[in-house]
């Protein structure tokens, strides 16, 4: 990708989008949430087959509301303690996503980080508006800590991660993990929502950029957080909503932090790394030029996702060894 500008899409992405708009999909908050759900578990089809992995199974935990479900992923047959476990939040905008969704993101992780990985199925707004997933996040994060070694896993070796809104709760989760001397190994937060209240150019910029529009973003909003969000700063800069503005960041886990291009998101992943990297947090950032946000999910279309999921899972790997 060289000498691509971060405001040009790649001849890859530009082939997405270009596909985009000839297929006429309307913007997800027209589609409504079951719709709008419904299409991301049809985007699968843009994705590449994952590694196999050992085994894969199903499960669920009591959370704040009712049963909380996982899934776990492991890589290999290993012995008791030998791999750790990162505990992993899909994206969606706390409106859409689950189990099937990130299911190959999880898998890629899993087999190339080898690492074991619980998925959560956090609840989803409309219907379970914030804080409900925070909720469902930190009593996932306390069932890993205190049932690591039911997995099979290194309770000494544990990591948080996420991709967009599961990034938002990846980082609140590192947050609480430091304040209850909870140990993790890394926190994985790709292309993370991380600052509502704040003001950064990449979200005038790409305020039009598929798939996160600006209309899309503030659907998103609206139905998690409820109307009005956008008068009520304290709930904007509750560090539950928006991470980057937690009294302290320092003592947290090292971080990945991954970032496209073309995200209106952008410079605010950005700003948060260099937030923690201030703080004293070990940080390893990666920001793929040319490109849109979601696009780890799209393997089939942009070769970056491959090479993005490979740099997250090497950070991985060699944090839990």
């Amino acid at each position: 990708m060289d000498d691509i500008h971060p405001l040009r899409p790649d001849p890859a992405t530009q082939g997405l989008l270009d596909k985009l708009a000839a297929a006429g999909i309307p913007p997800m908050c027209d589609l409504g949430p079951q719709g709008a759900r419904q299409a991301m578990l049809d985007g699968r089809v843009n994705d590449v087959a994952p590694p196999p992995v050992a085994r894969v199974a199903d499960r669920t935990i009591p959370g704040p509301d009712g049963a909380l479900a996982l899934r776990c992923y492991w890589p290999r047959e290993a012995t008791a303690g030998e791999l750790g476990a990162l505990l992993y939040f899909h994206g969606g905008g706390f409106v859409i996503g689950d189990l099937d969704s990130h299911d190959n993101i999880c898998r890629r992780l899993c087999a190339d980080g080898d690492v074991i990985v619980v998925s959560v199925h956090y609840r989803l707004a409309p219907e379970h508006p914030f804080p409900g997933a925070v909720e469902d996040a930190l009593a996932a994060l306390d069932w890993l800590t205190a049932n690591a070694a039911t997995l099979g896993a290194d309770p000494q070796r544990l990591a948080v991660g996420g991709d967009s809104a599961g990034g938002t709760l990846a980082a609140v989760a590192a947050q609480r993990a430091r304040d209850v001397d909870t140990s993790l190994a890394a926190q994985l937060l790709l292309y993370p929502v991380v600052d509502l209240a704040g003001a950064y150019p990449s979200q005038e910029t790409h305020a039009r950029t598929p798939p996160i529009t600006r209309p899309v973003l503030a659907w998103f909003w609206t139905l998690y957080l409820g109307e009005g969000w956008e008068q009520n700063l304290a709930l904007r800069r509750d560090p539950r909503v928006s991470p980057l503005h937690a009294p302290r960041l320092d003592g947290l886990a090292p971080a990945f932090v991954l970032t496209a291009g073309m995200d209106p998101l952008h410079d605010e992943g950005i700003a948060y790394a260099h937030r923690l990297a201030a703080a004293g947090v070990e940080v390893h950032s990666l920001d793929v030029l040319g490109t849109v946000h979601g696009f780890l999910r799209q393997g089939a279309l942009i070769p970056a996702a491959g090479d993005a999921l490979s740099s997250a899972a090497h950070f991985l790997r060699t944090r839990m060894a």
